[in-house]
């Protein structure tokens, strides 16, 4: 996934330039400040918003049916099965209005919908084009996209995005003796049929008997996709949907957006010193 647009620049407004702006800055004047601290497993919070884009790359990939048909991702034949705690609700949503993954229609001609592959921890849905949700036996969800009338339509995500928890992101915070605050990700690498996943920190601070401290650099977050789900403990209330202009280069580019609340991984390697 990359951050660009080719159209939908009328939707930056003055106020969303004068955040991005903002945070430009405040993330100059950190890097003044920034440690690189030692590496080892330990618990990894990922902040609302732009830190959702681990949940596409690493695990909304596992849920496109043309994976499971292929029975390329670790999701296959896990249909109504446990995934991941109960607390964990994940949905791929193209309703949202404004949103760069939003579609009215598919490119077959399937109205946009509000598709839960996720709910209360058990695994209810693929991602579906026609030919999936036919070979499926089931009803196309509205996920066939298309770079172009060059290629075929195939499975993509849209908005995808975990639902709101219970906990507090300062509650959750406080909870972490010692870990990794992690504000947004860049330069990913995933492997979708195991799920093995290394993620660039571009934006992070440390955890200090439950405080955010210094900022972080030079690190990544090393881990697998569906194991770090299943080791998510807490899920905070305060959901983002990012609202960074991200394409999806599964094969061909489309738009997409994500987004998650505060969660709290249990233990994901942090690659430092």
């Amino acid at each position: 996934v990359s951050r660009s647009f080719r159209t939908g620049s009328e939707l930056i407004t003055d106020a969303l330039a004068d955040e991005v702006a903002a945070e430009a800055l405040s993330g100059i004047d950190e890097r003044f400040d920034a440690r690189r601290p030692k590496g080892g497993r330990m618990p990894v919070v990922m902040g609302a918003g732009a830190s959702g884009i681990l949940l596409h790359e690493a695990m909304g990939h596992a849920f496109e049916a043309d994976f499971n048909r292929k029975g390329q991702s670790i999701f296959s034949d896990r249909m109504g099965q446990k995934i991941c705690s109960s607390e964990i609700s994940i949905v791929d949503d193209g309703t949202i209005p404004g949103n760069r993954g939003a579609c009215n229609f598919d490119d077959e001609g399937i109205p946009g919908q509000k598709t839960s592959m996720v709910r209360d921890g058990i695994l209810e849905s693929y991602l579906h084009d026609r030919i999936s949700a036919r070979w499926y036996g089931t009803a196309p969800t509205g996920n066939g996209r298309r770079e172009s009338f060059r290629f075929n339509p195939i499975p993509r995500m849209r908005a995808t995005y975990m639902e709101n928890g219970t906990a507090s992101k300062d509650d959750i915070i406080a909870s972490v003796k010692k870990g990794i605050y992690v504000d947004e990700f860049s330069n990913g690498q995933v492997k979708i049929g195991e799920g093995d996943f290394t993620f660039y920190v571009k934006s992070g601070r440390l955890i200090e008997n439950g405080r955010l401290t210094a900022p972080v650099k030079d690190i990544n977050i090393i881990g697998n996709g569906p194991e770090a789900l299943a080791d998510i403990v807490a899920v905070g209330n305060d959901l983002k949907i990012d609202n960074g202009t991200w394409t999806c280069g599964k094969d061909q580019n489309v738009p997409v957006s994500c987004g998650i609340p505060t969660v709290l991984v249990k233990k994901l390697t942090v690659g430092g010193e």
